[in-house]
């Protein structure tokens, strides 16, 4: 599936056009220089805000006199929508608690990063207070058993439940034996890879709508359009910093709240 990016350096804008479109109307216009088929379907990517946080939906286009299109399902509508709720910054909004919590921890965390390094960064501030009661259960995918434990000790801190494992086949047999709210997964696993486990939980019908994160060393473009197309809900790529991983993953888990029964 070929891919179509939207960039909105405005968030609050992005949330404009789709949290509020006229009646039956799902549509986007093709950005400059992007030329489709009519009826073609693509994977249009939106790249948002200053910090170009991105995510996906399939499109179907049209083309006519009045120029080319993009026509979205209803669902892929809610959910971009829901993304620009939850993003966008509201006049003197504060971050969430326990996503403040990690953007105070600061630093670059490194792949080879040793274990109970992290939170702290080269201005030797402390890792996050505990918070507890979150109790969201996270599943780590990397085959590195550093990025495991250091993975698993900084979401603990913050009051969530972090199982880890190496392998895709073992992620798969944890999600279908018990819940998880989230997987960080990593791309180049042995055996099975990151994007062969994402493919399979989206065909799966009951595990579907569980949410993927990627964080991996494939930094091209390309490796991301390949992720979002493949189910991703969100592309970190290593080295990363903990503030933004932490962020993110809250942001997920708010999602997922706020579009269950």
């Amino acid at each position: 599936m070929r891919s179509v990016l939207y960039r909105f350096p405005d968030l609050q804008q992005f949330e404009q056009i789709v949290g509020d479109p006229e009646e039956g109307d799902l549509e986007l216009g093709l950005p400059a220089a992007e030329v489709v088929a009519d009826g073609e379907w693509v994977l249009a990517i939106f790249e948002l805000g200053e910090n170009r946080r991105a995510t996906s939906a399939a499109a179907c286009a049209s083309v006519s006199p009045e120029g080319a299109r993009l026509t979205f399902e209803p669902r892929d509508w809610r959910r971009l929508a829901d993304f620009a709720r939850t993003e966008a910054p509201r006049p003197g909004s504060m971050p969430d608690t326990d996503a403040a919590a990690l953007l105070r921890a600061g630093g670059e965390v490194l792949p080879a990063a040793p274990p109970g390094t992290q939170g702290a960064g080269a201005t030797g501030r402390t890792s996050p207070p505990r918070l507890k009661g979150k109790g969201s259960r996270l599943l780590v995918v990397d085959d590195d058993p550093q990025i495991r434990q250091m993975l698993t000790t900084m979401l603990e801190a913050v009051g969530l439940v972090a199982v880890a494992v190496a392998s895709a086949e073992e992620a798969l047999e944890r999600v279908r034996s018990s819940p998880f709210h989230l997987v960080v997964l990593d791309w180049n696993l042995p055996r099975m890879t990151g994007i062969e486990l994402c493919r399979a939980l989206r065909q799966d019908p009951e595990l579907r709508d569980l949410p993927v994160l990627f964080l991996t060393a494939n930094a091209s473009s390309q490796d991301m359009v390949h992720a979002f197309a493949s189910g991703a809900d969100d592309y970190m790529v290593k080295p990363f910093r903990a503030p933004e991983l932490g962020a993110r993953i809250f942001s997920l888990l708010r999602r997922t709240r706020r579009s269950a029964p």
